[in-house]
């Protein structure tokens, strides 16, 4: 991606794309492109929620972050 993109931005262009795919009016050419642009941006978020984890689940284990019980 050229400018990265936060979590929420990815994810409603992902949403959007989805709509218009799912809308069915739409060339064959202009789906698959939509439908790479899509994994794209799938990809992107998931990077993003797979870094947030890790983050996480490190300051989880430096005792960073405190259990909700304590």
């Amino acid at each position: 991606m050229s400018k990265e993109k936060s979590f929420e931005e990815a994810l409603e262009e992902l949403e959007t794309l989805v709509k218009e795919l799912e809308n069915g009016d739409i060339e064959l050419n202009d789906a698959v492109e939509k439908y790479n642009k899509g994994m794209e941006l799938s990809k992107h978020c998931h990077t993003l929620l797979k870094d947030a984890e890790e983050v996480i689940v490190k300051m989880m284990e430096d005792n960073q972050l405190k259990d909700f019980d304590e």
